[in-house]
């Protein structure tokens, strides 16, 4: 099975996950919801994979590994997007920010192979109430050949009008770029995010 930065997983036994210390948050939060998303760090030797643990808190979030044994279900952003995951929330989940411009973001993004990341993902996999009145929508958008920096723009500025902040992220070969980054740059170089850590690149579109 193979997991990827972003990917949702269902954790089938909390004993195959490792960490250094686990805070007491984190233990609580896999306790109720024994979910850990996939993210960018190289894998151990014996094959666990990196995994981060979300607590109820912005800044709760903690590094692990997971040893593939413990890996249950898991669900890709992009599947979240294929099933329209956030129709399944209850009528009050639905009625917050996020929720709400779901459906015009997928008609924006309909040329994109692209899925929700972060608290709005989080929620529409595992049901638990993640996102906030005051939450960002947070994405992630494949990309395996370069993008057109024209298109990736107007894709920005119609987002941007849905009075909601939209993070985006570009999953590269390589990598990943944060979309507003790229989009009317004025540096020469860029950051990307790699499994080895994030370093400056010159040319992103190519």
């Amino acid at each position: 099975m193979v997991i990827r930065t972003h990917d949702l997983i269902e954790v089938s036994s909390l004993s195959c996950l490792r960490s250094e210390e686990v805070p007491m948050w984190a233990a609580a939060s896999l306790k109720q919801t024994p979910f850990v998303v996939g993210r960018r760090a190289e894998p151990l030797q014996d094959g666990s994979i990196p995994v981060g643990i979300r607590g109820t808190e912005r800044n709760q979030r903690h590094a692990a590994f997971l040893a593939p044994q413990g890996i249950g279900r898991s669900i890709t952003p992009y599947e979240i997007t294929e099933r329209r995951m956030w129709t399944a929330l209850s009528a009050e989940r639905q009625g917050l920010p996020v929720s709400k411009i779901m459906d015009r973001v997928a008609e924006l993004m309909r040329d994109w192979q692209w899925g929700p990341t972060g608290s709005a993902g989080f929620e529409m996999v595992t049901g638990y109430p993640a996102m906030k009145e005051t939450s960002d929508l947070d994405v992630v958008i494949n990309t395996p050949v370069a993008t057109d920096g024209k298109q990736a723009e107007i894709l920005l500025c119609g987002l941007d009008k849905l009075g909601v902040r939209i993070d985006i992220q570009l999953e590269a070969p390589e990598g990943a770029y944060i979309l507003r980054e790229l989009v009317g740059r004025r540096a020469d170089t860029v950051m990307l995010r790699t499994a080895q850590g994030p370093r400056l690149v010159r040319n992103p579109w190519r």
